[in-house]
């Protein structure tokens, strides 16, 4: 199953870059951004079923392509850590379990942007806007004593600011859907007579949640379109 997520991961990567290389008639100068971000995250599953209960730092780089007004791509790296404690819930099954984990995670992700209002960076025409985004991305954690690597689903809302000619000031909220329940531990089927042995729900599979701001730098290139040059 893994192995299906890591060759999923590549081909969208694959094909992104294919898209970003594609020769597009209307396209001539483009533009884009790098830049950084810094936040916080959490995780919802087994063990914490509260939003931002256990957030943590997380930071990133990220570069943002721009295709129109509309709409853009954006890949990043986020690094961060995810934790829970059964220690903090009020429910007898949790603290008689006693599970806990607090363990990084690292991140990459590419995502389709739409904005809500016309939008192109560091343009005083188009000051703001708020956006949704939506794509695919990969996760890497430890568990334990080893190490996986799982497909995730990233989608969210965020806002973008021109702060002047150069610099972008953006905010983002986002959730990760994953197909997979060990981010805070292996499943455990209950055992006969021990109810509290069972240390999971396998249909329940975790989701984490990656928020904050960013600053982006805005960069000018030209898009190579052999077909008509």
């Amino acid at each position: 199953m893994h192995t299906a997520y890591k060759n999923l991961t590549k081909l969208t990567i694959i094909l992104l870059f294919c898209f970003l290389n594609t020769p597009l008639k209307a396209q001539m100068k483009k533009s884009g951004e790098i830049g950084v971000s810094v936040g916080g995250s959490f995780y919802l599953g087994d063990i914490n079923k509260i939003p931002f209960l256990g957030t943590k730092i997380s930071a990133g780089v990220l570069y943002r392509h721009t295709i129109d007004t509309r709409f853009a791509i954006t890949g990043s790296f986020t690094y961060g850590k995810l934790s829970g404690d059964d220690a903090n819930s009020s429910n007898d099954f949790q603290i008689e379990r006693n599970k806990s984990f607090n363990n990084p995670f690292y991140e990459l992700a590419a995502v389709g942007e739409f904005n809500f209002m016309r939008f192109l960076p560091a343009k005083k025409n188009y000051i703001y806007t708020p956006y949704v985004f939506a794509g695919v991305g990969g996760i890497y954690y430890p568990n334990g004593e080893s190490s996986n690597f799982i497909f995730s689903i990233p989608f969210g809302v965020g806002v973008k600011y021109n702060i002047n000619r150069k610099i972008i000031f953006g905010a983002f909220a986002g959730m990760r859907k994953t197909f997979n329940d060990d981010i805070d531990f292996d499943y455990t089927p209950p055992t006969p007579g021990h109810p509290f042995k069972q240390y999971g729900y396998a249909g329940n599979k975790d989701w984490y949640s990656v928020f904050g701001i960013s600053l982006s730098y805005k960069i000018k290139y030209r898009m190579k379109c052999p077909a008509f040059d």
